[in-house]
């Protein structure tokens, strides 16, 4: 699937009070047009008066058909899996679908007052009649709108904070950085990525989304000094997570570990020894996140080598070797870009065939 976030493609959704006098006016101004003046008067009134209720349902009912249409479809391929567990995790995924239904439902009840009232127009023995008649349509059919308000406001935030998440193309690998909070997972994307990364803001915490862009080099042999093509990647940084249960993780974290199960066909975890005092707990988390996403490849990596006396970086390869012995000890600095990138491209070629699983698998 190519790159989207299909959230974008929703125009605002209006409050209550303001579908209805758009529509409103809408239906008064447009049922002037074409009433003849050679009719009987209670002919003409009968006829302006049922085509202004006719106009005021279709209007009425055409926005909130409207709302349904444009709301990705969740069951479908437009809407990914990870847009799905945010929506679900942030607002309820039943809830959402309940108001939805609940637009087409009240769109039908407006159907019924307008046929209700119609025939009642249409035998109205006065003008004064033929008005009233209409003008209870109308206040009927506000009071319907109006009991949609809080559910037109709900979609609206929906729209407004699901549009900002950065978009993913699911037909290219994406590395997904995991590891503790501040151990260097944005300036690794930072030192990866070409252009500027895609970063979504998500108004409802304090915590960015980063997905960057970047390529992969195809070589024909191990001689070879052009590569013969490339394959587009991205790369996407985690909020950080902690060493606890998935009961004790807050919204934020959740995120993490959505990115995680629905995008990642590559896993780069980053431990930090500066947090000295939390090694423990960042070798549980790994341990975690290899127990729960068996067969996506993995690239381990110490980070922040500048920040480490010599000392640190011996007493630090001890704890490597003793915790993580079968991974080969790597410690970079997230500083330096040509380091990091080549990193990430050996490890690629080293995986890409259970990367390439995985990426079938999504």
């Amino acid at each position: 699937m190519p790159s989207n976030n299909p959230f974008r493609a929703m125009k605002p959704i209006l409050s209550a009070e303001k579908l209805f006098s758009i529509a409103h006016d809408e239906a008064m101004k447009r049922s002037v047009k074409g009433t003849s003046e050679n009719v009987p008067l209670i002919r003409r009134a009968r006829k302006k008066e049922a085509t202004r209720i006719e106009l005021l349902s279709k209007a009425l009912r055409n926005r909130l058909f409207q709302i349904v249409e444009e709301f990705p479809n969740i069951g479908s391929d437009e809407v990914i899996d990870y847009y799905v567990e945010i929506l679900d995790m942030s607002f309820g995924v039943d809830k959402v679908r309940k108001t939805l239904g609940s637009f087409s439902g009240s769109a039908d009840v407006i159907w019924k007052i307008k046929r209700e009232y119609l025939g009642d127009v249409w035998h109205a023995k006065t003008v004064i009649e033929a008005k009233h008649l209409r003008r209870t349509a109308y206040g009927r059919m506000k009071s319907v709108i109006r009991k949609l308000d809080d559910r037109l406001k709900f979609i609206e935030d929906i729209r407004a904070k699901m549009r900002n998440m950065p978009a993913f193309d699911m037909e290219q690998p994406t590395i997904c950085i995991a590891g503790y909070p501040n151990v260097g997972k944005s300036s690794l994307v930072n030192a990866v990525t070409a252009a500027a990364p895609e970063i979504g803001v998500y108004p409802f915490t304090t915590k960015e989304v980063i997905v960057g862009h970047f390529n992969i080099p195809v070589f024909a042999g191990s001689d070879a000094v052009k590569p013969i093509t490339e394959i587009p990647c991205q790369i996407v940084d985690t909020p950080g997570l902690l060493d606890r249960s998935l009961e004790e993780r807050n919204e934020i974290e959740l995120r993490a570990v959505a990115a995680l199960k629905t995008l990642a066909t590559a896993i780069i975890f980053i431990l930090d020894y500066t947090q000295n005092s939390e090694l423990n707990q960042q070798i549980n988390l790994l341990k975690g996140i290899k127990k729960n996403f068996v067969g996506i490849p993995i690239l381990i990596i110490c980070g922040k080598k500048d920040l480490l006396s010599e000392e640190q970086k011996e007493k630090l390869m001890e704890y490597w070797t003793l915790n993580i012995p079968q991974n080969e000890f790597i410690l970079v600095s997230m500083n330096d870009q040509g380091e990091i990138v080549q990193l990430i491209q050996n490890f690629y070629k080293k995986n890409h065939q259970e990367i390439a699983k995985r990426l079938k698998e999504l």
